[in-house]
């Protein structure tokens, strides 16, 4: 190498495609996650609102400090989706992927069981 010749870092492509992705270990041939079964868990679409919707009150109650109730349906349901990125993303706690069963849902305290 001459005095003024740079080394090039290696760059790697992005993966892209099905195709790509079972070369590389991450999609198995049936279209499933290698990641998610890895960890036990399914990856998350908007059409799990309701089936994870415990996960969610108490994301949104720890993580965000917004109460479920607090919210109007449509910003649910964006918020929803921030939840969904960070589930699929394997960067939630993985008490969230073991299941929920209760969801803190309001701040008002009603005193039922006192």
């Amino acid at each position: 190498m001459g005095m003024g010749s740079e080394r090039k870092s290696k760059v790697e492509k992005p993966i892209r495609g099905m195709e790509e992705m079972i070369a590389a270990g991450l999609m198995g041939k049936g279209n499933e996650c290698l990641l998610f079964q890895k960890h036990g868990i399914q990856e998350l679409s908007g059409d799990d609102y309701f089936l994870k919707n415990h996960e969610f009150a108490t994301w949104l109650t720890e993580e965000i400090n917004i109460f479920f109730s607090d919210l109007s349906s449509e910003a649910a349901r964006k918020l929803f989706l921030e939840f969904i990125k960070e589930w699929n993303k394997l960067k939630l706690e993985s008490r969230y992927n073991e299941g929920i069963t209760t969801g803190l849902r309001t701040a008002r305290d009603w005193k039922i069981n006192k």
